[in-house]
């Protein structure tokens, strides 16, 4: 009786783990891995799409140097963007979920560089910078 329980108990958590998490299409997830970054237009797109208060949704996944992923979330909508912060995987970070919502998106660009900060943040903890690509 009690592997029983323990099944049930070990099934519920994995259910609860996995329903916490908006499923992303592959052309939505924008991977950076130490730099090189697969699918940075998507971003870009999900960046103008605020600015034309179009609601949309993408997935950043940035790899540690030990190869663990940390998920970050973003949809906009017209209150604003909602960011869900998830190191649960980084054997070496937080493992919280972190959700913040933010006033908007902005890119700042130099000849090198574009990088994808948050404004506006409530709870200021957390990551305002999601993203540096180098050009």
């Amino acid at each position: 009786m009690k592997k029983i329980m323990a099944v049930l108990v070990s099934i519920l958590l994995l259910m609860g783990t996995a329903c916490d998490r908006k499923s992303f299409d592959e052309a939505d997830i924008i991977e950076n891995t130490h730099g090189d970054v697969a699918n940075g237009d998507r971003l870009y797109q999900f960046y103008e799409n605020t600015v034309n208060g179009q609601e949309d949704s993408v997935r950043v996944i940035t790899y540690t140097t030990e190869g663990d992923p940390i998920y970050q979330d973003l949809t906009y909508d017209v209150t604003g963007i909602e960011s869900v912060e998830d190191a649960r995987e980084d054997e070496f970070g937080s493992g919280e979920v972190v959700t913040r919502q933010c006033n908007s998106i902005v890119v700042l660009t130099s000849e090198t560089e574009l990088v994808y900060v948050l404004e506006g943040c409530d709870p200021e903890d957390g990551m305002n910078t999601i993203l540096m690509e180098t050009e």
